[in-house]
């Protein structure tokens, strides 16, 4: 770790100072030090505790076979960044994500729903659905929101490469 590298090697750079530049060096020597530490002490992260959502993704009354729900933050309110969640057998959960939760505060969420059948460029599928959209407000803790696609959004699909991962 780089805060770890200049830590050890403070000492032996603030000893082979030559004397007539010490004082100077030494202080701003001492300042790096003293950033250094407070790094490692407080952290980059901190704020709020994350929210997890979980929930259910149905479309024509039966559970997608895969899919995505991806929350996209009101950066006017809230910030935050763009997270997508997997949807297997019609269920996703934030907190079994490698990277888990989002932030609390106001989304607009996709929802996007695949055959589940991979094949070349297209990763879980064809699309079933075109993508819907709605807004929600995300609390903090736990919260459970089932999305039900309406059967509107089967007509005339977009198919889009998903690509190979």
């Amino acid at each position: 770790m780089w805060a770890e590298s200049v830590l050890w090697s403070a000492p032996v750079i603030w000893l082979s100072l030559p004397l007539k530049h010490s004082k100077s060096m030494r202080s701003l020597l001492h300042l790096m030090v003293l950033f250094v530490f407070s790094v490692m002490f407080t952290g980059c992260g901190g704020g709020e505790p994350l929210a997890q959502v979980s929930g259910t993704v149905t479309f024509k009354g039966k559970p997608i076979p895969a899919g995505n729900v991806m929350f996209t933050p009101d950066v006017s309110l809230s910030g935050g960044q763009v997270r997508m969640f997997m949807v297997k057998d019609g269920a996703y959960d934030s907190s079994k994500d490698p990277s888990p939760g989002l932030k609390p505060g106001k989304y607009e969420v996709t929802v996007m729903g695949y055959d589940g059948i991979q094949i070349t460029n297209f990763f879980q599928g064809k699309q079933i659905f075109n993508a819907v959209t709605e807004p929600m407000t995300v609390a903090a803790g736990a919260t459970k929101k089932d999305f039900v696609v309406p059967d509107s959004a089967g007509v005339n699909v977009k198919i889009f490469e998903t690509g190979d991962f």
